[in-house]
Order: structure tokens, then C-alpha cells, then sequence
């Protein structure tokens, strides 16, 4: 399968990083220090073998396109960390399941064009053994260069001229400090960079170059404090843009009968590999709220049990509901309340929205994007991955309606 990638990648990379379970290989020419804490927690967590190939020009430090601490960080995690002249690939490798290849960047006379738009490649083989084939020929040639792996010897060197870079470009004011410190390997002869036109020529080409769409997921740097959390906290959408559920009832939950326990699900379109044992839910009913204004309302709160192969519906749970042809993969709610209303008595989307802003998703924290790019982000999403200051204020409003109506507990038996 292969699925075209325009305003989602982050969703994405965080949901591969969940059910990789052996190696993540990438290339990319720049790093944050966020996207380095959450490779190097999932790959501790689940002793993954992680590489990842990058650019090492000073300039790209200076310029906050690249981390000093984010490339040592990584090496102290036990990733291996090389270095690529010329480096303008993004390539994104889990295990042999899945990879992302991302646009390239472009210069095209006076007009600077950034192609916001990669690929997802899923289980096809031949593709996937191709990118695979030229990582790994990459590698060969930076293993047997002297520049190739990046030490933290390496790492402290290019600190020490990144001070004194730093220091000169803050004395310069605006004017503009140019660095000829580059590091990594050489592909092939015209990639040396070993006379000054040459690599003046390069540096100038990267400072016009703009990010793409993953590399910008990779830049994910918010100016809010983000709360977290040790599991990951989802909101779930109930019902459809053209079957919305009746405001005026009460919110439905699915029960189900599993090995004769009763159980309560939550039903997807997709197999849900990142929802793990005791990740959190927030239930939102698509219904209209009691202004008469369409959009979710959040009704209910639990934990779920993490996602197994053979969690698909029967035969017998389609007879008792119809729906579940559309959304044939499930998760059991281990434990959860819901209150005890009608569901346009529930908490709006609109308030969190308007407390929080793009800080409301884990995908978008920190952006300050408006409510229209994250609504394509999130487009005919049956869940998304909510922020842990979205957990926090859902939390308070949720606690205030249950005072007033209390909640039904509905439990599934162990």
C-alpha cells in the first residue's frame, strides 16, 4: 500500500515509532532536540537498533537547523550517527514494514519552492527493499570514511567553533557569518567540497533551502511548557459527519460478549497498533451541542487495553451491530465512566480549542496553527493523540459536569 502524505506526517512517525519493533533507520538533514527525545526514549524502551544519517555543517547549528546536543543525546542512546556531505535526502525506514520518502528541495531561479509532500510505503516489498538496498549502499561508503561517524569527540570540537561562530554572528548584528566548517563523509569525488567556491556555492544553496513537511515534524518546538504523561492520551470520535449521534440522548456504548465476559469497545476503520495497555480515552459523541452547532462533544473517559491481531469483530457482534463493517477493528475499554446525560450536555470541542489553540494536539503543540490546518490534519481521523494540557483542562471541565449529573461506570470483566 502505498498512501500520498500532505499535513499528517507527525501523526504517522509517531505511530510507526509505536509499532516498530526491531530497527528505525532515517536520513535527514536536520534534527530537533523533541524529535531526539522521542527516538531515543522509544528506542531504549524497546531496545530497537536505530541509524540515522544526517548533515553536519556548522551553519546548520548556527542556524537552529541541526542540534549539537540533540546528534550527542543520540550517540549516548546508542544510536549510530553518521555524517553526509551534500546531504539533502529524507528517507524514514522501520523495521522492512514501512518507510517514508519525502520530497526534495529546490531552487528554481528567484523564486524559493518548498514541496510539502511525501509518501507512506507499507508492506511492498520490492519498494521497500530498493530504499532499503540504497541506505544501506550509503553506509558503505561512510563506514569506510575518516569523517563518516560522528564521536563525541566530534561533537565537542564543533562546540567549541560553535561559540566562537556564535559569538561572532551576535557581534555582527544582522550582518551575516559565514562558517566553512563542514564534517561527514564524501559519496563521491564532486561531493568533497575541497575547494572554497565549491563549498561557498553549497552553504549557499542550504540557506535558501526551506524544510520539508517531515523534516518540519522533526523541527516540532513549542513555546508552551507541554505537560506529559507516561502513556499516550487519545480522543476517540463517535459517530459520522452524516450519521451524527441524537444530542437529546444518552451517550451508547458498545457492548460486546468476549470468552463470555462482557466487554465495551471502541472501534476503528484501520488496525490501531499504538494504542497500548492503559493509554487513556476521552469519548467525543459527533452530535450537535446545545448551542445547535454541530461538532464533538466529549461525554465520557477511560483506559483502554492495548491493541491485539486478533481484536477484529465477529460475526456475531456485525448481527448485533451493523456499523462495525466499517470499522472492524477494535480495542476492549478496560475501565471507564461516561456521564449521565445527554451527550450535547457534554464538554464542546470549541472549549478546549478556544483555551488551548493548536496546543490541544499532541500534533500540532506548539505551532500556533490555525484551526483549519489542524482540521486537515485531522480530517476523517477516527482518533487523535491529545496534549497532556489538553488531558488536564478536560480533566477539570469533566469532574465539574460529573458533580452535576454524575456518570454511569461501565467496566469490562476480566
Amino acid at each position: 500500500m502505498i498512501e500520498l502524505l500532505t499535513v499528517n506526517h507527525f501523526d504517522k512517525v509517531l505511530d510507526l515509532f509505536d509499532i516498530t519493533s526491531k530497527e528505525i533507520k532515517i536520513i535527514s538533514p536536520f534534527l530537533s532536540q523533541s524529535m531526539a527525545d522521542k527516538l531515543c526514549q522509544i528506542v531504549k524502551d524497546k531496545g530497537l537498533t536505530c541509524t540515522f544519517i544526517t548533515r553536519f555543517y556548522l551553519e546548520d547549528f548556527i542556524a537552529k537547523a541541526n542540534s549539537l546536543d540533540a546528534l550527542e543525546q543520540m550517540i549516548d542512546n546508542g544510536i549510530l550517527v553518521y555524517a553526509v556531505r551534500k546531504l539533502h535526502t529524507k528517507l524514514y525506514l522501520f523495521d522492512n514494514k514501512y518507510g517514508i520518502m519525502g520530497s526534495a528541495n529546490f531552487t528554481n531561479g528567484g523564486f524559493k519552492s518548498n514541496v510539502e509532500l511525501s509518501i507512506l510505503i507499507e508492506e511492498e516489498d520490492a519498494l521497500l527493499s530498493e530504499l532499503h538496498s540504497y541506505f544501506d549502499e550509503i553506509m558503505d561508503v561512510v563506514k569506510g570514511s575518516p569523517e563518516g561517524l560522528i564521536t563525541k569527540s566530534v561533537i565537542e570540537t564543533s562546540r567549541e567553533q560553535y561559540k566562537k561562530l556564535y559569538t561572532s554572528k551576535k557581534h555582527a548584528g544582522s550582518g551575516t557569518v559565514t562558517s566553512l566548517k563542514i564534517y561527514g563523509a564524501s559519496l563521491n569525488k564532486k561531493d568533497n567540497l575541497d575547494d572554497t567556491d565549491t563549498l561557498l556555492e553549497e552553504l549557499k544553496f542550504c540557506r535558501a533551502e526551506k524544510k520539508d513537511c517531515v523534516s518540519e515534524c522533526f523541527e516540532s518546538v513549542s513555546k508552551s511548557e507541554q505537560k506529559t504523561y507516561p502513556y499516550t492520551i487519545w480522543l476517540k470520535f463517535d459517530g459520522e459527519g452524516n450519521d451524527r449521534l441524537n444530542a437529546n440522548e444518552g451517550f451508547p456504548m458498545t457492548d460486546v460478549i468476549i470468552n463470555g465476559k462482557t466487554c465495551y469497545l471502541s472501534n476503528y476503520p484501520f488496525k490501531v497498533g499504538s494504542i497500548k495497555d492503559d493509554d487513556v480515552i476521552y469519548m467525543a459523541a459527533l452530535t450537535t451541542d446545545t448551542h445547535g452547532k454541530n461538532q464533538p462533544v466529549i461525554v465520557g473517559r477511560g483506559k483502554l487495553e492495548g491493541f491485539k491481531e486478533e481484536n477484529s469483530v465477529t460475526d456475531d457482534m456485525l448481527t448485533k451491530y451493523d456499523w462495525m463493517s466499517r470499522y472492524p477493528w477494535y480495542c476492549i475499554i478496560s475501565e471507564s465512566e461516561v456521564l449521565d446525560t445527554t451527550v450535547k450536555n457534554g464538554i464542546p470541542m470549541d472549549e478546549i480549542w478556544d483555551a488551548l489553540g493548536s496546543d490541544t494536539y499532541i500534533s500540532s503543540f506548539g505551532r500556533n496553527e490555525d484551526i483549519a490546518a489542524v482540521g486537515r490534519k485531522h480530517y476523517q481521523k477516527a482518533h487523535i493523540r491529545l496534549s497532556g494540557n489538553a488531558k488536564d483542562l478536560i480533566d477539570k471541565k469533566f469532574d465539574a459536569l460529573k458533580k452535576k449529573y454524575g456518570v454511569i461506570i461501565y467496566n469490562s470483566q476480566k
